[in-house]
């Protein structure tokens, strides 16, 4: 395997692909290649050497899952509440033990989370558990003026090229933190969407860049999940593929989070904005 990237938006991120050999079928002929697989693994998450969830996940960046996923589901408040970070192989399977400062556990309770799983339910006890996952929204900084659509375009078109994983596996979704005018600053891979923009949350938050100016462009369907999940940062906007749910737009509306998402047409490629839910968020 080829040494890791010094870029921050690829560094070790091909970690988590395998080539295997295929068969490749044309329409006139059929021919033999390599194909890269996704690689999709059990990754045990520990609170100070208790175990706390489970979840499938493409094992690279595994740390910022981590971190990601105890902030967004409310485990601890800052990444200043982990005092370390430990990634172990286990027979094919991942082990990361976090150890967080003292009272950073206080009300982590009992209950296992899986966030990530497809309805993003599983492992939450009551409907008050459901709707107090959004109780954390980084005001974007004062003065915000609305999100430029050429910036979302100007994203949407370079993310491809900062997706080594998905060019090698076609088969990953990215989460990318953009600077207002659609630069990209971070990107993140997994086979799983909401693992992709926990990974993103954690690596803004471990460098101390949740308030950050920006927005978040993601290559998956949006739902309230990933809308939860983006009410952590400081984001203007956030911008998806498809569209999103009805929840999904419901809570944008309640969090103040616009959204944005693209719709093919005869002439190309279309955005659409919701301005019943998000007026003047989006130009």
């Amino acid at each position: 395997m080829s040494a890791p990237s010094t870029d921050p938006m690829v560094a070790d991120r091909t970690l988590g692909a395998h080539q295997r050999s295929v068969l490749v079928h044309g329409i006139e002929a059929v021919h033999a290649a390599r194909w890269g697989i996704a690689d999709e693994v059990a990754v045990e998450i520990t609170l100070d050497g208790a175990p706390w969830t489970v979840c499938m996940a493409t094992p690279a960046d595994l740390e910022e899952l981590a971190v990601g996923l105890a902030l967004t589901d409310g485990r601890i408040a800052a990444a200043a509440d982990v005092v370390s970070v430990e990634v172990t192989a286990l027979l094919g399977d991942y082990r990361v033990a976090l150890r967080l400062a003292n009272g950073s556990a206080a009300n982590a309770g009992a209950r296992t989370a899986s966030p990530t799983g497809a309805c993003g339910l599983c492992g939450l006890e009551s409907l008050a558990a459901l709707h107090a996952r959004v109780v954390h929204r980084h005001v974007p900084p004062a003065g915000e003026s609305a999100v430029d659509l050429i910036a979302v375009r100007r994203a949407f078109d370079v993310l491809p090229q900062a997706q080594p994983l998905n060019a090698a596996t076609r088969s990953v979704h990215a989460a990318a933190w953009c600077a207002p005018d659609g630069a990209l600053q971070l990107v993140r891979e997994d086979v799983g969407r909401h693992n992709a923009l926990d990974k993103l949350v954690g690596a803004l938050a471990r460098a101390g860049r949740l308030a950050e100016d920006g927005f978040v462009v993601m290559t998956s369907r949006c739902s309230y999940e990933l809308v939860a999940k983006c009410a952590h940062t400081g984001a203007r906007l956030l911008a998806t593929w498809s569209a999103p749910t009805t929840l999904a737009l419901h809570w944008a509306a309640t969090v103040g989070l616009p959204l944005c998402s693209m719709m093919r047409t005869p002439d190309g490629v279309a955005l659409v904005t919701f301005p019943e839910e998000s007026a003047h968020a989006v130009g």
